[in-house]
C-alpha cells in the first residue's frame, strides 16, 4: 500500500469520525425541520423528478426507488458545515446494514446543487466516504431543483440552506416517514427494518 493510499483512508475517516463526533454533540438539540414527523399518510407519491446519479444513470426518481425501501438525504458535495454530519449517519447507517444493497435497502444522497454536483463529483465525495453498493447520490435535473426541494426539503433549525431530516420511502416510491432533523443512525436502520418487514422493525416501531 503507497503511502498516498494510506494518508487518503486515514483523511476518510477522521473526517468520518469528525462528523459522528459532532453528530453526537448536536443530537441534544430539539431540532425538527419539517411540521410534520413520523409517519406520512396517506403517503405521498413522488413528484415527476429527472436526475443524474454517481453512477451515470440518467432518468426519473422514482425509477431508481421501486422496489427497494430508500432513505433519503439532502447534501451538496462542495458542503463543508452540515453535511459531513449527516454523511457520518449514513456511514454508521451503512454499517450497521452490513449489506443493504442485497437486502432491499438503499441510501440516497440527494444533492441541491445540480450545477457543480456532476455524475464525477459525487462519485468522488462517495468513494470519500468508503460508501458502499447499497449507497448512491443523485443530483436533479436544475429545472427540477424547486419541485425536489418542495418535496423533501423544510427550514432547519440549525441555520443550514437545507434540512437535515431524513425521507424515508417504501419499494412503491412514495414517502411514507419524515424524521427529525439529524436523526440516530441506530433509528434510521430500525424504521428501514420496519418498511422492509422486519420483525424487530416492527416491534420497534409499534413502541
Amino acid at each position: 500500500m503507497s503511502a498516498a493510499t494510506r494518508t487518503g483512508g486515514l483523511v476518510r475517516r477522521r473526517s468520518v469520525m469528525a462528523g459522528l463526533a459532532a453528530s453526537l454533540a448536536l443530537r441534544a438539540v430539539p431540532a425538527f425541520a419539517h411540521g410534520n414527523i413520523g409517519p406520512v399518510k396517506p403517503p405521498l407519491g413522488m413528484p415527476d423528478i429527472e436526475i443524474v446519479t454517481s453512477d451515470g444513470f440518467r432518468g426519473p426518481l422514482r425509477e431508481r426507488l421501486l422496489g427497494r425501501v430508500t432513505a433519503i438525504q439532502l447534501m451538496f458535495t462542495q458542503c463543508r458545515s452540515i453535511c459531513p454530519i449527516e454523511a457520518a449517519t449514513f456511514a454508521r447507517t451503512q454499517e450497521v446494514l452490513a449489506g443493504a444493497a442485497s437486502n432491499g435497502i438503499q441510501l440516497l444522497s440527494l444533492s441541491i446543487d445540480p450545477l457543480n454536483d456532476t455524475p464525477e463529483a459525487m462519485k468522488a465525495w462517495l468513494d470519500g466516504l468508503g460508501a458502499g453498493a447499497g449507497w448512491t447520490a443523485a443530483a436533479p435535473a436544475k429545472a427540477d431543483l424547486a419541485r425536489a426541494r418542495a418535496f423533501f426539503d423544510g427550514t432547519s433549525d440549525f441555520g443550514e440552506d437545507h434540512s437535515t431530516a431524513m425521507s424515508l420511502m417504501n419499494r412503491a416510491g412514495m414517502l411514507v416517514w419524515r424524521t427529525p432533523e439529524l436523526p440516530a443512525a441506530e433509528e434510521v436502520v430500525r424504521l428501514l427494518g420496519h418498511l422492509r418487514g422486519e420483525r424487530q422493525g416492527v416491534a420497534t416501531a409499534a413502541r
